[in-house]
């Protein structure tokens, strides 16, 4: 794969970090710098859902706090560069979180996303972590990830919509007052 000089990849990578700690979705003492790659968490906040404690999709509970981990590797900005594994809880048909509440089932982390599956050299992860904000709250039921999970999670978000659940759980829009006229866009090389 191709990889940038170091101090081009270095000074890449700081841009990208400084442009998270404004989103405020990282702190600067959660990343670890290694000498080929840099690990760190995200926390986004975004209306979601969990299990209840008796696992019933029926007895939903909302989240709004979920941790991502990346990897970020010296391949990184070009596709392959970079790893994202969901790491929270949650009740969802595209992600298959490592945590999985009220069952013993272990995830794989895997995030099916289109910014995702189609990372370019010109992507970068301001607007990934956005995208990763409006996937949480915009569940695609009709693609779900093969897993028994989120097949759960598909058939339920068929029945019912993340708008009546917000309303049976008093939930508002974080982005409400700050319109949204952000649009994500993915670039292939």
């Amino acid at each position: 794969m191709p990889e940038l000089p170091v101090e081009i990849w270095e000074d890449r990578l700081n841009n990208e970090f400084s442009n998270l700690k404004n989103l405020k979705v990282v702190q600067p003492d959660s990343i670890i710098w290694h000498e080929n790659n840099v690990e760190l968490i995200i926390n986004i906040k975004a209306i979601g859902f969990v299990l209840g404690l008796d696992g019933n999709p029926m007895n939903l509970m909302p989240k709004t706090h979920h941790k991502i981990f990346l990897k970020i590797n010296r391949s990184f900005p070009y596709p392959g560069g970079i790893d994202f594994a969901w790491q929270s809880s949650i009740f969802h048909p595209n992600i298959h979180p490592v945590k999985i509440a009220s069952t013993r089932e272990l995830g794989t982390g895997y995030i099916c996303l289109n910014v995702l599956k189609q990372w370019s050299r010109l992507s970068d992860l301001e607007n990934t972590v956005k995208a990763l904000q409006k996937l949480v709250e915009n569940p695609n039921p009709d693609d779900p990830l093969k897993y028994d999970i989120c097949m759960k999670a598909a058939e339920y978000f068929k029945e019912h919509t993340i708008e009546n659940l917000k309303d049976r759980f008093n939930l508002e829009d974080k982005d409400a007052d700050e319109g949204d006229d952000d649009d994500i866009i993915v670039i292939d090389d």
